[in-house]
């Protein structure tokens, strides 16, 4: 047995697969909690023998426990707000263009007068027209009040004329730097905005003319996602917040206590009213916090999004005119933010999908110098990322955080716009995982499915639902598990979290089966039986609330 000195624990979870330090094999049998730590860890006899009368015992029956959950790249708030309050079209699911005009002019008989509809999750691959309606379309069902239904990951907006005229976008807007707005043969904008061509319908611009729901609407949205992500097993997110009420909301949740989830914060200043100075001046730095609710840094969006065609590439899209996607940020620019924000200590994460923009993400990484605050993070780099950028990486030291749920999620999308060897392509793991890059392995909620398993299938087997792609850059289940615990902890500096040894933090999960124990293709049918947090159960097993 390995222990601390310590009173009787205050909870046993005995007779089971302790899966302390995520090897692939068992190290004990069951696990001693107290006080939020882990106290000891060793076979049942053992363990049982530092009981008395006071300790909760669970028999596990042979079931597993590992390290709980981390959701290393979250928009939580933004999600939380799209599955309470407005149409979210991952759920609806709408088939084609009368199924989703349908939708709108059932919400927008509901909503009060004056009240702004809005969408989000939007994807033209799944309507059977394969894309958007325009606004023309949005105006027959809802044409006296602004409708604004937003794309996947926000990088697109449909817009109806009444939110158009609300942002003064018309003919004579020009297409901003980073931005492409659709036009008919009138050269009248047809509702679709595309990156920083949102303006002022873009929710996170300075100026923006959409409003905000009710502080209290945002809570409650936040209180019933958190339940959500303790039946999933994640304790742990790191968000990227887009404005200043976000970080506000969840502060004052946890000034509450009403918080039960570690929130790492990075927030976004390019695009957003968050400005670096604004950080500074307030002396917010990584480490900048407490065990619940702290800094990891900043994060920027150098590119665009791929199933849009907007992810900044060197070869053209499949049918669409040499279009070569948007890059959102100068790469001077883009230097600058990043030596300042490194100065300062701040933690560095950019969004670049495509090979242009992992290209200015490395030169911006190399001319700010070795990191203050942890691993500079690289987001996405899903498309063409080939050996030189992965050796570069690697020689930069920079983490990669990549959301391999999106394979089954996109394939479509992706072989649309791509040619199959580019597909197959499509985050190269064990190319990344070979040369020693620590992989960072999460969801990017709402713009990719919140799925713990179905993410660590992905990244074994790449099945992307009938195909597999690229079979060769699957990485172990090791490797993809501790990419879904260990390596964030650890990428952020969190010792006392990420494994279950004596003295560390008792964030752990309870699973039906061992997923070491079985085929990586039946991931996918484990449930998490209980989510233990800080000690305390906040998802199954007894609870004292």
């Amino acid at each position: 047995m390995i222990g601390l000195r310590t009173g009787p624990p205050e909870t046993i979870l005995r007779g089971g697969r302790i899966h302390a330090t995520v090897q692939g094999t068992a190290d004990a049998s069951a696990i001693a909690i107290a006080g939020g730590r882990v106290v000891a860890v060793g076979s049942d006899d053992e363990i049982d023998a530092i009981a008395d009368d006071r300790t909760t015992v669970i028999e596990l029956g042979g079931r597993a426990v590992t390290p709980a959950f981390v959701d290393s790249h979250t928009h939580f708030h933004r999600a939380a707000l799209v599955r309470q309050l407005y149409l979210d079209f991952d759920v609806l699911a709408p088939r084609d263009h009368d199924q989703l005009l349908g939708q709108v002019a059932t919400r927008h008989a509901a909503l009060p007068a004056g009240t702004w509809l809005q969408g989000d999750s939007l994807r033209p691959s799944a309507l059977a027209e394969g894309v958007l309606p325009d606004r023309r379309a949005l105006d027959r069902v809802c044409g006296d009040r602004p409708v604004v239904l937003r794309g996947i990951g926000k990088h697109v907006v449909l817009a109806n004329s009444a939110a158009l005229a609300a942002a003064g976008i018309d003919a004579t807007t020009p297409d901003p730097p980073g931005g492409r707005i659709e036009r008919d043969e009138d050269g009248q904008p047809t509702g679709v905005l595309h990156e920083r061509a949102k303006l002022r319908l873009d929710s996170s611009a300075v100026d923006t003319v959409i409003p905000s729901p009710s502080r209290e609407a945002r809570l409650d949205a936040i209180r019933a996602a958190i339940a959500d992500v303790h039946r999933l097993g994640i304790t742990t997110i790191h968000e990227m917040i887009r404005l200043p009420e976000e970080a506000d909301d969840l502060a004052s949740l946890h000034a509450l206590g009403e918080l039960p989830l570690r929130v790492r914060l990075s927030y976004r200043v390019f695009e957003t009213p968050i400005t670096l100075e604004h950080l500074a001046a307030l002396g917010i730095r990584r480490g900048f916090g407490d065990a619940w609710f702290g800094v990891l840094g900043i994060k920027v969006s150098v590119d665009g999004w791929c199933i849009f065609g907007n992810a900044a590439v060197e070869e053209p899209y499949v049918g669409m005119a040499g279009d070569r996607g948007l890059m959102r940020i100068e790469p001077a620019e883009l230097r600058t933010l990043v030596v300042a924000a490194n100065a300062r200590g701040l933690g560095v994460a950019l969004h670049a999908v495509g090979p242009r923009a992992v290209d200015a993400a490395l030169d911006a990484f190399e001319a700010a110098g070795p990191a203050t605050a942890g691993p500079y993070r690289l987001e996405h780099g899903h498309l063409d990322m080939d050996e030189r950028r992965l050796a570069r990486m690697r020689e930069l030291e920079v983490a990669w955080s990549v959301q391999p749920a999106l394979l089954p999620a996109y394939r479509a999308d992706w072989e649309a716009i791509l040619e199959p060897a580019r597909v197959d392509a499509i985050m190269p793991l064990a190319a990344g995982a070979a040369l020693g890059i620590p992989i960072l392995l999460n969801s990017d909620v709402p713009s990719g499915p919140q799925a713990p398993f179905a993410a660590i299938r992905a990244a074994v087997t790449r099945d992307a639902g009938g195909r597999r792609i690229g079979a060769d850059q699957g990485i172990s289940l090791v490797d993809a598990w501790r990419g879904w615990t260990t390596i964030p902890h650890a990428v952020a500096g969190e010792r006392a979290l990420g494994a279950l040894l004596p003295g560390a933090t008792a964030d752990l999960i309870v699973l039906s089966a061992d997923p070491f124990d079985r085929p990586a293709d039946t991931l996918t049918d484990l449930a998490v039986d209980a989510t233990m947090l800080d000690g305390r159960f906040v998802h199954g097993g007894p609870r004292d609330d």
